[in-house]
């Protein structure tokens, strides 16, 4: 069973004393022994970090909580920020706030009513409960922390006027060096779990026992500043000062230092549920202490900046750094990955294999091996180091290792055993693929061909198979024995030689044809399991029924997100992975069980990435480039690293339900509260939600239900937002909940309104209609019933025509017979409407005809209207059934392309343009000729009509700028 650990590095050199190669004397490997399993080491978490880049208002935060429901709240100097994993607010209105600046330097959570309160440097304090900003009365400036105690008493420590005291949200006491403070200046407050109040000054640290009216100091301590106090788990009091970390000792009030090499100046102190202990220092990073072994990460480490100021563990259990540079976060990797800063031979890895008990990880520059409790990594004098690898396989004990520039060595496990080379046996030097048959010997591929080894007595006997012998091409990207025939694959196909007839003279090839499944060439691993035989290539999985002697391929039109695909394997649930470049797809194995027998025909699937502990996005194709291990493993070969992840980990971090949260809901642009009435001629109404999860806040998944309209759940994918339009009047309860892919649902949360009736939908007004109807018709209709009908009719067909008329001339341009500006925006405004509820792309054009006015000037205004009343024509023509096509105004069209997408919209308006360009216009004037630019832009980047007519407008005047007669996308 392979696992991978943390380490410690602890070096040793040993001599390999004998191999078939020579070795120099002194031949080296580096081993690094792991103390810690990797699941308990900071270095193998996922680290994240969001700056302003990414919607943070500020790069110092000063402050961070987490309230019940599951927020993130950060106090910075642009104010205070709730993040719920994807979108940043920021309540930088100090007229909302109720705050004197924007400043915040503190934010605390109130653990009896689920209060955030925030306090900033000119001593205001607020409070965010049920959606709303409630001001307290101000503290002195300046506020340095607030904190609330289990009673809920809030404690606020200042830099001028000592300690001020809150209860019930009211200024109730103080305390200052009458109380005997040796200083006003007050950086925190805690309450320990027997009442005594310990402060944290300028002067040293001070406690006010329970029951006692005045401060002493506490000795043993330093008697300056005191950075930091934080309530261990055990109740003990955990002191941050400028020359380390100091420990309360029992329950008495004496202290003694924690970790005594470590004399930082600690800013930050927190214990995590697993009984981590994290410290964040002034100007020496993040410390992690767990299990004996002390670790660190700082800037050179990847850390934003070595100033901590703040440290939180989530819900989840993931740690929250921040720092005057910005935020990080250290969560539970789903993917583990060594590197070369973990001992690795080299980042570049190019294939993994398992061979007895361990991991063998081929990179550009070298071997390592891993085990449960080692990483070894082969140096020089040693014949393998520094070998730039291709591939492995294993043969009769020994592991065969194909190499770049090297040959072929063969390993026992202890010692190279041989090597083959192109001055020996070899007819190449670039050993891509290497495939083993205890009958019919080794096989490898290169870029000359395949060459077969088989040993005898007398030595290793050769045999070649090129294109002269019926494969495609000489390039060979993979190998694979399966049964009695030989598979190759190569950059223009793959053959398949069949080995029982092969053996005494001419090979016998087959070439495959795969010009009905999308014309796949490149193959870069060849996978056997079962009756099935799957090829990753470059145009899909294509897998083969051997027994049915049926091909099929999947990709983009069974679900997938891209076609190419550089290697495949199985878990150890027999869960599919796919290694591309653009990240590892998992398919699970009930839904590609369903996809084979027919049952459903597309693929769901999850996409990971950095963002999920992979080293790199690229996975690397090689010989083999991703393998299960023995412990259920998949091992993928990445452009930087190799990585690793587990189904069980999978399944464990799917299974923490994210808790869903409604953020806002808007009727018509308004907000709606809970158990509002929205009025009845409301046509818009939007929910605004989000799941408050942090592990994998990108794969996040909704569902939601509008109880009274719809009573069955929508998926709605990762979308955070759900619009309904037209609803009828009724009562309705909108509910969302979200999970991880695969994984348990959260508990729903509601939302309840109700859309008011119109009159006329109410009893009163149809019974009053009716008892008024019946009146007037008592007294009028036998007198008028012939006389009114009449009238009625010809002032129908009166208006009728009128209107007609009126509508023509308001909506059409005269000279085009083309719909003018105003037709075009009320069109503009329901495709808009349309494509929000469609979720379809909604793509703009405006099309501008170049130099019109000189066409004017040198052939008169008769010849320009010409050429617009033929360029409309030509352009009607040109759309689809769907499209809607206007004259802007002057020598402006501009065109609607609904369920395009802007990659789709460039191309038919380049196609537009083009067209135009080369019709002629010589039998409207010599020497004419006509030239338009056309800018365009797409709802996926703007999603509402005022922006994308402003993106597109501004994409034509590129065009114009960049020379004319040119298309530009916005």
């Amino acid at each position: 069973m392979l696992k991978l650990f943390s380490f410690v590095i602890a070096v040793s050199l040993f001599s390999i004393d004998s191999h078939a190669q020579s070795a120099p004397a002194g031949s080296a490997i580096n081993t690094i022994d792991f103390e810690l399993p990797v699941d308990q080491s900071m270095h193998y978490m996922t680290r994240q970090s969001w700056t302003t880049r990414d919607g943070l208002p500020h790069n110092s935060i000063n402050a961070i909580a987490q309230d019940k429901q599951g927020f993130l709240w950060f106090g910075t100097w642009q104010g205070p920020v709730r993040f719920d994993g994807k979108d940043f607010d920021i309540y930088d209105d100090i007229r909302v706030t109720g705050l004197p600046d924007i400043g915040i330097f503190s934010i605390a959570l109130n653990p009896c009513d689920d209060s955030i309160y925030v306090a900033g440097a000119r001593g205001g304090i607020s409070r965010f409960h049920d959606n709303r900003w409630l001001p307290l009365e101000p503290a002195p400036p300046f506020v340095n922390e607030v904190e609330i105690d289990s009673n809920c008493t809030i404690w606020v420590s200042s830099s001028e006027q000592g300690l001020i005291n809150y209860e019930n949200n009211e200024r109730v006491s103080q305390f200052t060096t009458d109380n005997g403070l040796p200083s006003n200046n007050v950086y925190q407050a805690r309450v320990d779990t027997e009442g005594n109040l310990w402060a944290a000054t300028a002067g040293g640290l001070m406690v006010k026992k329970s029951g006692a009216t005045q401060f002493q100091r506490v000795e043993g301590l330093p008697d300056n500043r005191i950075r930091k106090l934080f309530l261990d788990h055990d109740g003990r009091l955990l002191v941050g000062t400028g020359s380390g970390l100091f420990q309360q000792q029992g329950e008495s009030f004496t202290f003694k230092k924690l970790l005594p090499d470590i004399n930082y100046t600690i800013s930050a102190i927190n214990r995590t549920q697993d009984g981590a202990l994290w410290l964040g220092t002034y100007r020496n990073g993040i410390l992690r202490f767990f299990k004996g072994e002390l670790q660190q990460v700082t800037t050179e480490t990847g850390l934003p900046n070595n100033h901590v100021l703040d440290i939180l563990e989530d819900q989840e259990g993931s740690v929250w750094v921040s720092t005057h540079g910005g935020l990080m976060q250290f969560r539970r990797s789903l993917f583990t990955t060594m590197q070369s800063h973990n001992g690795l031979a080299g980042d570049f890895v190019r294939t993994v294999y398992e061979f007895k008990n361990k991991l063998y990880v081929g990179t550009s520059s070298g071997i390592s091996q891993l085990t449960e409790s080692r990483l070894t990594t082969f140096e020089a004098p040693h014949p393998l180091a520094n070998q730039s690898v291709l591939s492995f396989e294993q043969y009769q004990d020994q592991l065969l290792i194909g190499t770049y520039t090297n040959g072929l060595f063969m390993w026992d496990g202890e010692r190279v055993t041989q090597h083959l080379t192109a001055d020996s046996v070899l007819h190449s030097e670039e050993v891509r693929a290497l495939t083993t048959s205890n009958e019919y010997g080794i096989f490898l591929g290169s870029p000359t061909g395949v060459t077969q080894l088989i040993k005898t007595d007398q030595g290793w006997q050769t045999r070649t198979i090129t294109t002269q012998d019926g494969i495609q091409n000489n390039y060979i990207t993979a190998l694979r024995v399966i049964n009695d025939e030989l598979w190759i694959a190569s950059v223009s196909g793959v053959s398949v030689v069949d080995l029982t007839t092969s053996m005494d003279g001419k090979w016998t090839v087959k070439q495959l044809d795969f010009s009905d499944l999308h014309n796949a060439q490149l193959t870069f691993q060849i996978t056997h399991k079962g009756p099935y035989v799957f090829l990753a290539t470059d145009r899909g999985l294509i897998y083969h029924h051997q027994k049915n002697n049926t091909w099929q391929i999947i990709n983009r039109d069974q679900g997938l997100p891209f076609d190419n695909y550089l290697a495949m394997s199985f878990d150890g649930d027999a869960n599919i992975w796919l290694g591309s470049n653009r990240g590892a797809i998992f398919i699970a194995h009930d839904v590609f069980g369903k996809f084979l027998d027919g049952t459903i025909n597309k693929l769901s699937y999850q996409r990971f990435t950095e963002v999920d502990g992979m080293g790199s996005s690229q996975v690397n194709s090689g010989g083999p480039s991703m393998i299960r291990s023995d412990s259920g493993r998949v091992w993928m070969s990445t452009a930087r690293g190799v990585s690793s992840v587990a189904p069980s980990d999978l399944k464990a971090m799917v299974q923490i339900a994210p808790p869903a949260v409604i953020a806002s809901v808007t009727a018509d642009g308004k907000r709606v509260s809970y158990g509002s009435r929205i009025p009845a001629d409301t046509q818009r109404l939007v929910v605004n939600y989000a799941g408050l999860g942090y592990l994998m806040a990108d794969h996040i998944e909704y569902q939601v239900r509008l109880v009274g309209f719809d009573d069955q759940w929508l998926p709605r994918g990762s979308m955070t937002t759900s619009e309904y339009t037209s609803l009828p009047a009724n009562d309705y309860v909108f509910q969302v909940r979200a999970a991880y892919p695969g994984g348990a649902w959260s508990e729903p949360v509601s939302f309840a309104f109700t859309r008011s009736e119109h009159p006329w939908q109410q009893s009163w007004f149809w019974l009053t209609i009716a008892l008024a109807g019946i009146a007037i018709t008592t007294i009028l209709v036998r007198a008028r019933i012939r006389f009114l009908s009449n009238q009625r009719t010809q002032l129908e067909l009166m208006v009728a025509e009128k209107t007609k008329e009126l509508k023509g001339l308001a909506r059409q341009d005269s000279l085009t017979q083309l719909g003018n500006r105003r037709a075009f925006d009320e069109q503009l405004q329901y495709e808009v409407k349309r494509c929000e509820r469609s979720a379809q792309p909604l793509s703009l054009a405006i099309i501008d005809v170049d130099h019109f006015k000189l066409i004017n000037d040198r052939y008169l205004h008769v010849i320009g209207d010409q050429v617009l009343i033929e360029l409309s024509a030509l352009l009607s023509n040109m759309l689809r059934d769907v499209d809607y096509i206007a004259r802007w105004g002057g020598e402006e069209f501009a065109l609607l392309m609904p369920e395009t997408n802007a990659k789709e919209a460039l191309k038919a308006a380049e196609r537009i343009r083009q067209t135009v360009e080369y019709t002629s216009f010589n039998h409207l004037a010599n020497e004419l000729s006509v030239t338009v630019s056309i800018g365009v832009a797409s709802s996926e980047h703007y999603p509402n009509h005022s922006a994308l007519l402003a993106a597109a407008d501004k994409a034509l005047y590129e065009a114009k700028q960049n020379g004319r007669n040119r298309t530009e996308l916005a």
